[in-house]
């Protein structure tokens, strides 16, 4: 049946009562508190009436995405690998939903569903920080996009566009990237699609979809303007008091490279190729950051010298040192410079590297094999001691 909803009082029915084509109600409003009890309870605002008022739905089955199970082509990868396109995040949201808005649907669908009412509800949703756009662009104009709703660990995509071809794959595999470096456990893509199907995504019953729910953590939910670029970083320290080294270290990270949004325990590992008097501690971290590669090396060494660390001229090997900040991945970005390779060239090879990763991005595909940091730690044959230390 189809629920009428009291308009004073934010709340919906068991959504599992919908009918069978997902409608479950109509009514309240589309304020932020709205739209956020819906997703929280696995329901999503599609279409409104001419008098703006919301129809609510919750459709069984639920077409999601694994995001390490999504797809993508070798047409797609070249396209990415080539940089002729670029993704900015959470710079353009307005633009892109309506850009949405104004493609053309089949008959069924009729006129699109993202009216004005829907566009100023979302851009008040993004303005909270938990609305969030990922954006194409070719010779810096805007050609494509897609935007969305975060809570806990998950994405739910709303919508995409594109005025060039692939330009929206483009966005899609850009957020896929994002989803995968913050360890987000699904994208509810919502309703089925060929398309979206292609792309890895596939229909699980309602219920199974509201499991996962049932398993969620508000606090964990990544609020605010997310960064256009995501750096994974591995620090470490075996002189000094290594803890509030690595405590200051990452402080200074988080002040002048970007956001840290996620970070792994600490371990305490072996020097690898030298003896010492002090095994390492390491911490992996992800850092959401507007700046590009080399400029968060120089941060990096900036660091590392400010913390005490000094690079004898002409030191061949390795060393013990009070801080050692190395750049692992920057997006899947593949590059090799005179003073910067991406994805660093041995971290495959080394277990101290790979535990941690594991712990904070277990599905990332490493951009060169393809392969996942799991399956990369399982096949790792590094026998160096790596111990959990807190």
């Amino acid at each position: 049946m189809v629920f009428r909803l009291n308009d004073d009082s934010v709340g919906f029915p068991d959504p599992r009562l919908s009918e069978a084509d997902g409608f479950l109600a109509f009514g309240g409003d589309m304020t932020p508190e709205w739209l956020l009890n819906a997703y929280y309870m696995g329901i999503f605002p599609w279409y409104d009436d001419k008098d703006g008022v919301p129809f609510w739905y919750s459709p069984d089955p639920r077409m999601l995405l694994r995001p390490s199970e999504f797809r993508c082509s070798k047409t797609l990868r070249r396209l990415l690998r080539s940089g002729r396109m670029e993704v900015r995040v959470d710079t353009a949201f307005r633009q892109v939903i309506e850009g949405c808005s104004h493609v053309k649907r089949d008959e069924a669908c009729g006129e699109s569903w993202i009216t004005s009412h829907f566009i100023d509800a979302y851009c008040e949703l993004h303005r909270q920080g938990f609305a969030h756009s990922f954006e194409t662009y070719l010779d810096g104009q805007l050609v494509g996009g897609l935007y969305g709703v975060s809570l806990s660990d998950y994405f739910c995509g709303e919508s995409m566009f594109h005025l060039v071809d692939n330009a929206s794959k483009v966005a899609f595999a850009r957020m896929v990237e994002f989803c995968t470096l913050h360890n987000f456990r699904f994208v509810d893509a919502q309703m089925y699609t060929p398309h979206l199907a292609s792309l890895g995504a596939k229909e699980v019953p309602r219920d199974s979809f509201l499991g996962l729910l049932a398993e969620q953590d508000l606090q964990r939910t990544y609020r605010g303007q997310w960064k256009n670029n995501s750096v994974v970083l591995l620090l470490g320290s075996n002189v000094g008091e290594r803890v509030p080294l690595l405590m200051r270290a990452v402080g200074e990270v988080a002040s002048r490279i970007g956001t840290v949004s996620c970070a792994s325990s600490l371990y305490e590992t072996e020097p690898w190729g030298f003896e010492a008097e002090q095994n390492f501690l390491n911490q992996a971290v992800v850092v959401d950051t507007n700046l590009e590669a080399d400029e968060v090396l120089r941060i990096a060494l900036d660091i590392e010298k400010e913390l005490g660390r000094v690079r004898p001229q002409g030191a061949v090997g390795y060393a013990s040192r009070t801080m050692d900040i190395d750049l692992i991945f920057y997006n899947s970005t593949m590059m090799d410079s005179p003073h910067l390779t991406l994805p660093h060239p041995r971290m495959q090879d080394r277990r101290f590297v790979l535990e941690p990763l594991v712990q904070i991005i277990p599905d990332f595909r490493h951009p060169k094999t393809g392969k996942t940091m799991r399956q990369l730690f399982e096949e790792c044959t590094d026998l160096g001691a790596v111990k959990l230390y807190f």
